[in-house]
């Protein structure tokens, strides 16, 4: 049972995850980021009562922490690279401290993968480099049996993707441009 219990919660998580890549600016994408970490924890946590490793849960907290102050990037006392060093140091600190076996270094990774790209401005570059991070989750959710997890990182993976070709190359989803198809006086030539 705690295993349905942990599967379905990690669904959830999935579906928010999929839906925060295909947010047209970065805000919006972090404001869905924080919501999937923290559902995420939650799911981790239930596995983790299973499997003895809290690494996915622990990291899942740090990334919710981390994307809440990088979600005020803009403000006066933010400092990117403060914080950025900061949670690279927590990460690699509870990567080593949470360790069980080889698979902790999965999340460990890839949450520094996702914490180097907050200081991503551009949203395309922002998907293209956080990619990365998603076949190391795979892979500890393989691992952890997480099987929600595994699926939504084969849907993060396709996301990014979408949104990518979607915005990055199609450009779809931007305001249109005001095309004049005749130059000169209106009225005629």
């Amino acid at each position: 049972m705690l295993r349905f219990i942990a599967q379905s919660i990690g669904f959830l998580g999935t579906l928010i995850l999929f839906i925060s890549f295909q947010m047209p600016v970065k805000k919006k994408i972090l404001l869905f980021q924080i919501i999937s970490a923290f559902i995420f924890a939650v799911h981790y946590f239930f596995l983790g009562l299973d499997t003895g490793n809290f690494s996915g849960m622990v990291m899942n907290l740090v990334a919710m922490v981390r994307t809440v102050l990088f979600y005020f990037e803009d403000k006066k006392w933010f400092r990117p690279y403060l914080f950025t060093g900061t949670f690279l140091c927590i990460i690699l600190y509870i990567g080593i401290d949470t360790w069980k076996n080889i698979y902790s270094l999965f999340p460990m990774l890839a949450m520094v993968d996702s914490t180097l790209c907050l200081n991503i401005k551009k949203e395309k570059y922002f998907r293209i480099f956080n990619f990365p991070g998603s076949p190391l989750w795979l892979v500890y959710g393989i691992y952890s049996k997480s099987y929600s997890g595994i699926l939504g990182e084969i849907f993060t993976m396709t996301s990014i993707i979408i949104a990518v070709i979607r915005y990055d190359i199609l450009h779809l989803g931007k305001k249109p441009s005001k095309l004049r198809l005749f130059k000169g006086r209106a009225g005629g030539a």
